[in-house]
């Protein structure tokens, strides 16, 4: 994928990110990434090993209101409880005429989407309905994998930082959790896993967006080392543990 493609998609995601009101207000963590396809673990990833726990006082950005809610959403995801994380989600509203649709397939057929935002290393994004996102949601809590092992470390759920997008202007930025773990599907085997939960600001608060998650060996084919450089370099900003 180009760069030139990627800043497309970041405006494309900007507008599916924000309310109506608010469309190209936001931006997303694609702008952000040099995609010149290398792949492999880089000097740069974490190595990941034994029980971690993320406190706010250790929180990587001076942001205290989504500082709180990340700590929410790490302890939901470390649970396993995809109920805690569906409550710390919202739905958007996503105008078609207003993003790049090739990045939205809902707009074939719609031309308002509503729901909650779903996407990974390709940057498709599905506007998912509340029994969708809930099922997705339940699929990777439930299938983390602890017990796996690679030269990164365990299959346990752990933080690789935040990344900043946009102004010091809450209803202009978006804030991205990256996180990565270990998934096994189905009894399929194991494999490690990035994602990234991307907050708006809205009604005040802080609430999951849209979530990105795809195999690591997928963003490796699009990105140089994105546990560092993706999700507006989340990598560069980590978040120690408690």
């Amino acid at each position: 994928m180009s760069r030139r493609v990627v800043v497309v998609l970041a405006v494309a995601l900007l507008a599916a990110c924000g309310s109506e009101g608010d469309a190209g207000s936001q931006t997303s963590a694609a702008a952000d990434a040099d995609t010149t396809g290398a792949t492999g673990h880089t000097a740069s990833s974490p190595s990941l090993t034994g029980p971690v726990a993320y406190d706010v006082s250790g929180c990587p950005v001076d942001d205290e209101a989504f500082c709180e809610t990340a700590v929410d959403t790490i302890d939901a995801l470390q649970a396993g409880d995809a109920d805690a994380l569906f409550a710390l989600s919202r739905e958007d509203r996503l105008v078609c005429a207003k993003v790049n649709q090739d990045y939205f397939p809902g707009c074939e057929t719609d031309d308002v989407l509503v729901g909650h935002g779903s996407s990974g290393a390709t940057f498709i994004v599905e506007v998912l309905d509340e029994q969708a996102y809930r099922g997705q949601l339940e699929a990777v809590v439930t299938s983390i994998d602890p017990g796996f092992s690679d030269e990164l470390g365990e299959g346990t759920v752990r933080v690789v930082g935040v990344g900043t997008c946009g102004p010091d202007i809450p209803r202009r930025r978006t804030y991205h959790l990256a996180w990565t773990t270990a998934v096994s599907e189905g009894g399929a085997p194991a494999e490690r896993v990035l994602g990234s939960f991307e907050f708006l600001f809205k009604d005040d608060e802080w609430r999951i967006g849209l979530w990105y998650l795809s195999p690591l060996e997928e963003w490796e084919a699009e990105q140089v080392d994105p546990l560092e450089l993706a999700f507006c370099e989340a990598g560069r900003t980590p978040w120690p543990a408690a």
